[in-house]
């Protein structure tokens, strides 16, 4: 059988992906036969377009449960990824119907951690974005982000529900997105130069985040792992870190000597009438 050429446009695009598949699916054409670029990682062969491919065969059905996962994997950077996802469609829609569930399956495994490492990158863009004003324009924020995988199309409807009530930008060395207030609208790539430096919410934000640092329960490591040092630089409070850290076990010992008080109460009292 001839080799097929499939580009998913764009890359991480599960709609892209889930009509190419469906078409090789229904022509019946192998795993092994279809040559996936949709990253443009793949050298371009002289092989017909998947999407010219007859069908002779109804769509075969695939548990919704597959696009779910697929939705994930597309964002990862893997360019084998939309291989992989084809082969797993593939082996259900050819009698495996319970292959998802076999979490020791070699794909199913493999998809699994693509799955988990965009859905890791993805909360971190949710916790570690930071936006700045823009100078000289009225609520008007722009930030910088570095992600690891193609989640911005992903996380977009996250920012554009929380903060439905300004205009703001993302920015991100491969995909940006914008929020007007009514509707995202997404481009290329841009420079950390293209976003603002710090704004005057920065000085309240270290102060806010001073404040509530918590020198006894420190554990840098804890804290690394959950906050990679990769994103620091991008982060107002993580230039007080180092301080803070140095200080930690000072000002631990302070609270350790100061003398204990009773906690005020809260709730007034209530009056009593007399008899």
């Amino acid at each position: 059988m001839s080799r097929f050429r499939a580009d998913v446009d764009p890359g991480w695009d599960l709609d892209a992906w889930r009509r190419l598949a469906r078409i090789g699916l229904c022509a019946g054409i192998a795993p092994e036969d279809i040559d996936w670029n949709g990253d443009a990682q793949a050298t371009l062969l002289a092989a017909p377009d998947l999407a010219t491919a007859a069908a002779i065969r109804p769509a075969p059905q695939v548990s919704s449960a597959l696009f779910e996962l697929a939705g994930a994997v597309l964002c990862h950077r893997d360019p084998q990824r939309h291989a992989l996802l084809y082969r797993i469609a593939w082996r259900i829609a050819q009698g495996e119907r319970h292959l998802l569930s076999h979490v020791t399956d070699v794909d199913v495994r493999r998809a699994s951690e693509l799955a988990k490492a965009v859905g890791r990158d993805t909360h971190k863009m949710k916790a570690f974005v930071r936006f700045r004003e823009v100078p000289g324009e009225t609520d008007a924020f722009i930030a910088w982000f570095e992600p690891s995988h193609w989640i911005v199309d992903r996380v977009a409807p996250f920012f554009a529900r929380r903060f439905a009530g300004m205009r703001w930008a993302i920015l991100t060395p491969h995909r940006s997105v914008a929020w007007d207030g009514t509707a995202l609208a997404f481009g290329p790539g841009a420079q950390r130069s293209d976003a603002p430096a710090d704004d005057a919410r920065e000085d309240l934000w270290r102060t806010y985040y001073a404040h509530i640092f918590n020198p006894a329960r420190l554990n840098p490591r804890m804290m690394r792992q959950e906050m990679p040092q990769k994103y620091w630089k991008h982060l107002p409070e993580t230039q007080l870190l180092p301080e803070l850290i140095r200080t930690a076990g000072q000002r631990v010992r302070e609270m350790q000597e100061r003398e204990a008080q009773a906690p005020r109460r809260r709730i007034p009292k209530r009056d009593v009438p007399r008899e």
